[in-house]
């Protein structure tokens, strides 16, 4: 492969500049160190109280889908993602519904952290209204990853940094606060794990469901694939490395507050229960930094999932399943897909203003669970079966059980995800069909 992909019309390129600890951090802080804060109190009352127990079983799910990310990104390092490896592994036309229930989850990572941000921004500082706040955190977001992936990786890594400070420090003084008689009194408990007749297989796989929430986004390293160095060696190790450290961090998060604060069912408010729970074991100083550290979340994830939309646009346009002069043009000077990047900044602001959190967090998971089938089945079709590679546990036991794990946690999705999402994939489906003529001419494949 060339040293560096070109736009075949206009000789333009994305640079290749991400290592591996950029990819690793892109992918953390599109997950969001802070993500338990998101929902901790539903998700606490759903497990029982043992909302660590489904951390690290989703953890372990999650993994299986990110080595098939790893083997993909190997065999086709091109942004597109989720799309491309579907397109080239399984099928054209599949590809494009992947790409297209994928992009549904793309879309709202920015949605969900827009409103979150600016709520409680304009709770912090009321006389600031909600809108403008909106309006604040999409321009950031948006200028940042016009510049250019380079700016995108520095802000990370130093958002992700300051986050991950506040985070260890929430821990510490968790575990102080336990130490000095606080919640358990001990910081050795399986509660936070096991409820004794509470937790059974149904409460373990709802709660995971729910957990399975914080990682979507680990996925969004392999659209950056044009721009990584080492595409092929680090896009799979970097998704694994985000994937095993943002689980670690949800886990120890969900057991410290555990133990200071025993009784689930007594937050005075489910969706500022880490907040409550900050209070309690470091009063306002730690509340505030808390705070301060969702908001920062609303940057860093912000940041990823728009530019991760942006380049599954720019990998569709590149192969004419969308407009290609449009959605392919990138920036004379900084090389991004500026066009496609405003578009997901005109959708994150109307949607943050004319969407319900809960419907977006719901749908997220319809289009994320989907992608995640759609690339385990490409490992077993494109290696098991096309390339003959007889590497059983590698190429088709180990995806099998991610593609399992995926649908059986897509099955228990609520009603209203199945509804909404599946109006969304019959748009696609439309959409298709008049692109390809009835499906009889086959989407252009970029090659490199």
């Amino acid at each position: 492969m060339s040293e560096q992909i070109t736009n075949a019309d206009s000789g333009q390129h994305l640079k290749r500049v991400l290592k591996l600890k950029d990819l690793a951090i892109y992918g953390i802080a599109f997950m969001t160190p802070i993500a338990p804060a998101y929902i901790y109190g539903s998700a606490s009352a759903t497990t029982g109280g043992t909302l660590a127990m489904s951390y690290l079983i989703a953890m372990v799910a999650m993994l299986f889908t990110a080595a098939s990310y790893g083997r993909m990104a190997g065999a086709f390092p091109v942004a597109g993602s989720t799309y491309s490896y579907t397109q080239k592994g399984i099928n054209h036309h599949l590809g494009f519904f992947a790409g297209w229930a994928i992009y549904l989850d793309y879309v709202l990572v920015p949605l969900i952290v827009f409103i979150t941000g600016a709520l409680y921004a304009n709770a912090a500082v009321p006389e600031v209204p909600y809108f403008v706040w909106v309006l604040i955190i999409a321009g950031v977001v948006t200028v940042v990853n016009c510049v250019g992936v380079q700016m995108a990786a520095k802000t990370n890594l130093v958002l992700v940094a300051v986050m991950g400070a506040i985070v260890m420090m929430f821990i510490v003084v968790c575990a102080k606060a336990v130490l000095g008689g606080a919640g358990e009194g001990t910081l050795i408990s399986s509660r936070p794990f096991f409820n004794p007749g509470v937790t059974n297989v149904n409460v373990l796989v709802a709660g995971s469901a729910l957990a399975c929430f914080s990682f979507l986004g680990f996925d969004s390293i392999t659209t950056m694939a044009e721009e990584a160095v080492h595409p092929k060696k680090d896009i799979g190790r970097a998704a694994i490395i985000a994937c095993v450290a943002g689980g670690l961090i949800f886990v120890v998060q969900a057991y410290v507050a555990q133990l200071v604060w025993p009784d689930y069912t007594t937050f005075g408010s489910a969706d500022t229960a880490l907040f409550e729970v900050a209070q309690l074991a470091g009063g306002t100083v730690m509340s505030g930094l808390y705070t301060f550290a969702v908001i920062l979340s609303t940057f860093t994830a912000g940041i990823a999932g728009q530019s991760s939309a942006a380049r599954l646009m720019y990998g569709m346009g590149r192969d004419e399943v969308l407009p290609k002069k449009f959605f392919t043009y990138l920036h004379p000077k900084f090389q991004t897909p500026v066009l496609n990047i405003l578009i997901m900044c005109v959708i994150g602001i109307a949607g943050s203003l004319l969407l319900n959190l809960t419907l977006v967090c719901e749908l997220m998971n319809f289009g994320g669970l989907f992608g995640f089938m759609c690339v385990n089945l490409s490992v077993i079709v494109y290696f098991f079966f096309r390339q003959k590679e007889r590497n059983v546990v590698k190429y088709l036991i180990l995806p099998a059980l991610g593609f399992i794990i995926c649908f059986y946690l897509w099955l228990h999705l609520s009603k209203l995800s199945f509804i909404v999402g599946f109006s969304w994939l019959l748009i696609g489906l439309i959409f298709a069909a008049v692109s390809t003529k009835g499906f009889k001419i086959k989407p252009k494949i970029y090659e490199e």
